[in-house]
C-alpha cells in the first residue's frame, strides 16, 4: 500500500517492492551506490539470480512474507530499498518462520525517507519474527532507537583473523584509505617486498590455527542427503536457539547459493562411519570487491558433547583455504563457546563497537530470547554471506 509523504516532495512513496525486471533494475541502480560491495560490479543478470535464490527460491518463504519496501520518486525513480530474507529458526521446542532484514540504502538525496522505509520493515515484526544479523553502526542506533533487542550475547560481533598472507590486508587497507601515496609506494619495487616482509613479522603470531586432537575422516559434501536431517534432529536439543539447519535449508543455503559473493564449500566430519558434524566454507570473490583470498567459515554445526569433532573441521578447513591461495581466515560473530575454543590458536581479533545481531521478538517467545547462553549463532543466519 502507497502511503504519500506530506512535505516538499509530495509525491514521493513507500511502498511494498515488485519482484518483476523494473522494480529489480531501480533496486540495483541504489545497492550499486550504497552498497558497493558486492552490488558495484554486479550485472542485472547476477543480481537477479541472486534475489531469485534469496527470495523466489528460499524454502522459508510463506504467503506473510514481503520481498521489500522501495522509496519511489516520481522523478528519479526507486531511490531506497529495504528487503527480507525468510528464515526459520529454533525457539526452545518450537520453529518459528520470520524474515532478517537485508540490503537496506537510501540514496543521499533522499535520506530524509530512510526511517519511514526502515520502519515497513519493522512493522512487519509487530506481527512476525524479525532478527538482523549484519547490521552496521548506523542500523544499530536506528534499532536501539526503534526498541529493538541486541542478542544477549557478549562480544558476539568479534572477527577472529587468521593472516596467512598479512600483506594482502594491509595492501587492501591503505587503498581503502586517504593514504593514497602509502598504496602507491607499496605496489612498487622494493616496497611490495618490504611490506611483505614486516607484515609477515608484525603479524607471525596469527598466522596458524592447527588444534591438537585425534584425527577423524572430514570429506567433501557434494550433496545434502537424509543424513543432514537426521544430523540436526539428533542433535538439535542441545542448540536451544539457532536457525534451523535440515536438508531442505542446507541443499538451498550452500549448494544453490549463487557464485555473486564467493563459491562455498563444505566439508563433512565422520566418526566410525556415522555423521558427526559440518563446516561452510566460503571463498569471497575477488571480482565483487571482496580481498582476495579471502575465506570466511559461513556455518557450522556439530554433535555439541564432540569437541574433537569441531576441531577436526576447523583444522581441515583451515588447511583447505591455506593450499588454495589463502590470504586471511575468518570466523566471526559465532557463540563465546565456539570463540573461545578458536581464541587459543590466536587469531588476530578486531571488535565492532555496535552489535550486529538485534531482534524482535513476539510477545509469547520473548523469555526465550533472553539467555545468552542459548543463542547459537552463525554465518548461516539470516541475510550474513548472502
Amino acid at each position: 500500500m502507497k502511503q504519500p509523504v506530506k512535505n516538499n516532495m509530495a509525491k514521493v512513496t513507500v511502498r511494498e517492492a515488485r519482484f518483476d525486471e523494473k522494480d529489480l533494475a531501480g533496486i540495483l541502480t541504489v545497492l550499486r551506490q550504497v552498497l558497493a560491495v558486492p552490488y558495484s560490479a554486479c550485472s542485472f543478470i547476477d543480481f537477479v539470480r541472486m534475489f531469485n535464490h534469496k527470495w523466489l527460491d528460499n524454502p522459508a518463504r510463506t504467503r506473510d512474507h514481503v520481498f521489500g519496501w522501495v522509496v519511489d520518486s516520481p522523478t528519479d525513480g526507486i531511490v531506497g530499498f529495504v528487503g527480507q530474507v525468510p528464515v526459520r529458526i529454533k525457539i526452545g521446542e518450537r520453529e518459528i518462520v520470520g524474515a532478517c532484514g537485508s540490503s537496506y540504502g537510501v540514496l543521499p538525496a533522499y535520506r530524509g525517507y530512510s526511517l519511514m522505509l526502515y520502519k515497513q520493515l519493522i512493522d512487519w515484526g509487530d506481527k512476525h519474527f524479525l532478527v538482523f544479523t549484519t547490521a552496521n553502526r548506523m542500523s544499530s542506533k536506528i534499532n536501539e532507537a526503534m526498541g529493538l533487542n541486541k542478542t544477549p550475547i557478549s562480544d558476539i560481533s568479534r572477527k577472529l583473523l587468521w593472516l596467512l598472507r598479512p600483506e594482502v590486508g594491509v595492501n587492501w587497507a591503505l587503498r581503502e584509505s586517504k593514504r593514497k601515496v602509502w598504496h602507491r609506494l607499496t605496489e612498487q619495487f622494493p616496497g611490495a617486498y618490504l611490506l611483505k616482509g614486516v607484515a609477515r613479522v608484525w603479524f607471525v603470531r596469527h598466522r596458524r590455527l592447527k588444534i591438537k586432537c585425534p584425527k577423524l575422516a572430514v570429506e567433501p559434501v557434494v550433496s545434502f542427503t537424509k543424513e543432514f536431517d537426521d544430523l540436526w534432529e539428533n542433535n538439535k536439543k542441545d542448540y536451544a536457539i539457532t536457525t534451523v539447519r535440515d536438508q531442505a535449508f542446507l541443499t538451498w543455503r550452500h549448494l544453490r547459493v549463487t557464485n555473486v559473493i564467493g563459491r562455498t564449500f563444505v566439508f563433512a566430519c565422520r566418526d566410525n562411519g556415522q555423521m558427526r558434524g559440518y563446516i561452510a566454507l566460503q571463498a569471497r570473490s575477488h571480482e565483487s570487491g571482496y580481498l582476495r583470498g579471502h575465506y570466511v567459515v559461513t556455518d557450522l554445526f556439530y554433535e555439541r558433547t564432540r569437541k574433537d569433532v569441531l576441531y577436526n573441521l576447523m583444522n581441515h578447513a583451515f588447511e583447505f583455504a591455506k593450499t588454495h591461495g589463502c590470504s586471511i581466515f575468518e570466523a566471526s560473530d559465532y557463540s563465546n563457546e565456539v570463540a573461545e575454543e578458536l581464541t587459543t590458536q590466536r587469531p588476530y581479533v578486531r571488535s565492532d563497537e555496535s552489535c550486529s545481531y538485534w531482534y524482535k521478538g513476539l510477545t509469547n517467545i520473548t523469555a526465550d530470547l533472553n539467555d545468552d547462553k542459548a543463542w547459537w549463532p552463525s554465518g548461516a543466519d539470516g541475510d550474513s554471506n548472502l
